[in-house]
Order: C-alpha cells, then structure tokens, then sequence
C-alpha cells in the first residue's frame, strides 16, 4: 500500500498541475472560430427573429439558453407576456438582461407574478417597463410581498420605477428584508432622525449601503457621524454613501490631505458638510485643483469653503475652460464677466454657452472655439 502512495502521488500531483495550467487553459479552450453547437445556434436565431436582438447581443445571450431545442416553450412565455402588454422593445431588452425568462412555465411562474402586481396598482404599461430593467424579478415567489414594501419606501409605482431601474430592482427585491432592510431602515430612523424621503433617497443613489449587514451598516453610520456632519440632513445620507464606498484609512488620508493645503479643522469640516462628495477625490487631483482655483482664477481659500462643489469639476474640462472664458470676457470689459466664478462653473452645458458664450460671439469673435480649444485641451489663440 505504501508502495502503491509513493507511485501514484507523484502522478497526479503532476496531472493536477497540469491540467490546471494557463498552457493547458489556453490550449482545451474553444477558439472564437468554431461553429456554435445546434442548440446554440437555434437559440441565437430564436433571439434574433423572436425577441428582436442585433446578432451580437444574440449570441451572447444565447448561452443562457443554449439547452433549448424546440420553439414550444419560448413560444408560449412570448405569446403571454405579449398579451399581458409587454410590448416588443421591452421583450428585447428583457431579454438582453436575462434571456433565462423565455425557459420560465407561464403558469407556474409569470402568471401568478403578473397578477400579483396588477393586485397592487401596476398598469400592464407600468410591468412592461419593470420588466424590461427587471425580468429576473418575474422568478421571486415573495414578489408581492417584497414590491409592496419597496413602494412604501417611494410613495409611488412612478418613483419605486425610476429607483428599480437606477439602484437594480432585482437586487433590491431578492435582498433579506426582515434580516437586513428593515434594521437598517429602523437604525436610520431611531439613531438618525432621517426621514421617509432621506431614505429613498440612499436606497436610490446606493442600495448597497442600505442593503449591508446590520453590523456593517451600523460602522457606516459611525464612520459618517465622526465627520462633523449633523443629523438628520442631506449631506449626511450622502456622507454615508461616500463612507460605505471607502476605507477609513482612504478617508483618514484625504482629511490630512486638506488640512496639509492650509485648511483648519473647521474649515475641513465646514467643506465636507457642504459638499462630503469630495472625500471622493484623490489627493493630487484635490492639490492641481486648489492650485488652479487659488493661483489662476482670483479664488480664495474661504470662497472654495464656501463652494466646495468646485472640487468636484473635472480640471480640464469645467474649470479650465470655464475660467478661460471668464478671463476672455473681462478682457472687452463685458459685465456678465463679473459674476462669481462657482456661477460660471456651475450651470450646465447648454445653459453655460446661452449666457457665457453664444450671446458674445460678434463681441468677442472666435469665442466659442477657444472654449472648444480649451475643453479639449488645446492652447487658446484668442
């Protein structure tokens, strides 16, 4: 016996080895030039001429679905949900998602799943559209339950719409709510004062936070109270979010960061009320942005406290150029360039050009393609 060990060990010592090799990996695998299998090859057709895919999309749809070799059951999911009003682009795009839908028993399944939001308010328009974003949603034998709880959160089919396409309905409903949401959502409400709107708005913009373990979401609410920001308030969801996204050790480092540009501990703490979005930065894309603002555009150090939301400007594309433009029309003495510079940075794009460029064109001729020059980062000539 301990001859028989000595012998074969060894060997497949070596086989294990080998076959799990990047050599023997590369070698077994499939080489983007062999033909699909049959099963494969029908359901790439079938999402093509049934679903309305682009080939491309089929075909890496198709693996999902490979299995099926007969038309039968797709045929009827198809058939129902036409019926149910599911209309043809949202079919497409459900089946981009999850093609897995069209392997589904009608009855068993989307039946019952379909009638149960209809019993809550959903209009077949309204099912169509979740689901195109949420077709693994259709699996959950709890969907009722789960939908009904989410739209207490929002208030309405329209809002928990907009947040299920945003945050992932699917994740949102195949999460534990008895064992994680709903402590979460209660910690929020006792320990933090937030309100029913404050909380939609975090399960919107990161339902990762809200969906955490207890114990881990509990850290993420410490972490955001140990930087200054009072509670309940908009910063403070949003200081959660930045928190939950970050390692202390990366929020510690930042905080240093600032108070190294010359900033004291209030001034820190007064920026990152107002805007905890920047702890999202690095420290050297913080560092080339203080140096702009305060060596290039006339900014002090209080109006960045003031406007912190300056920081969060790309350098090349909003602040540079921007402060180019203000720089051109101050220099023919045009008033609108004595506005704040955060009222030049901040509007958006279309709004910008209307106040800042497209009425100065004749005054200051080749404006807009400095500031074009400039947003893609070429030397201005005017």
């Amino acid at each position: 016996m301990l001859l028989f060990r000595k012998i074969l060990t060894p060997r497949l010592s070596f086989w294990a080895t080998a076959l799990t090799s990047p050599v023997y990996r590369f070698l077994s695998a499939p080489t983007l030039h062999e033909n699909p299998s049959p099963t494969s090859q029908f359901a790439v057709q079938y999402l093509i001429e049934s679903c309305g895919l682009p080939s491309d999309k089929a075909i890496r749809a198709s693996r999902y679905i490979s299995h099926i070799k007969f038309p039968e059951k797709p045929d009827a999911v198809l058939r129902y949900m036409r019926q149910a009003g599911v209309t043809e682009p949202h079919i497409g795009a459900a089946a981009c998602r999850d093609p897995r839908f069209l392997c589904r028993d009608v009855e068993k399944c989307l039946k019952p799943r379909i009638s149960e939001l209809k019993e809550i308010g959903f209009s077949p328009s309204e099912i169509s559209l979740l689901f195109s974003f949420c077709p693994t949603m259709f699996r959950y034998t709890k969907l009722k339950q789960k939908v009904q709880f989410w739209m207490e959160i929002f208030s309405s089919v329209e809002k928990l719409l907009s947040a299920f396409k945003r945050a992932g309905g699917n994740y949102l409903v195949g999460v534990n709510l008895d064992n994680v949401v709903i402590p979460n959502i209660t910690f929020l409400k006792e320990q933090c004062g937030l309100s029913a709107c404050q909380i939609a708005q975090l399960v919107k913009l990161s339902p990762r936070r809200i969906t955490s373990k207890p114990e881990v979401f509990k850290m993420y609410v410490k972490r955001a109270k140990e930087l200054g920001i009072s509670h309940p308030s908009n910063a403070f969801v949003y200081a959660l979010i930045v928190v939950g996204g970050l390692n202390q050790s990366t929020v510690d480092a930042r905080l240093c960061h600032l108070k190294s540009l010359g900033l004291s501990h209030e001034e820190v703490t007064i920026l990152i009320t107002k805007c905890p979005n920047v702890l999202q930065i690095t420290e050297k894309n913080i560092s080339q942005k203080m140096e702009f603002l305060l060596k290039q555009t006339g900014c002090s150090k209080i109006d960045v406290i003031r406007n912190p939301s300056l920081l969060t400007c790309s350098l090349e594309k909003r602040l540079i150029p921007r402060s180019l433009v203000q720089k051109l029309l101050k220099s023919r003495g045009i008033p609108a360039a004595n506005s704040v510079l955060v009222s030049i940075i901040n509007p958006n794009e279309q709004r910008f050009l209307e106040k800042y460029v497209l009425p100065y064109e004749g005054t200051v001729p080749g404006l807009q393609q400095a500031y074009i020059d400039a947003c893609a980062g070429k030397t201005a000539t005017t």
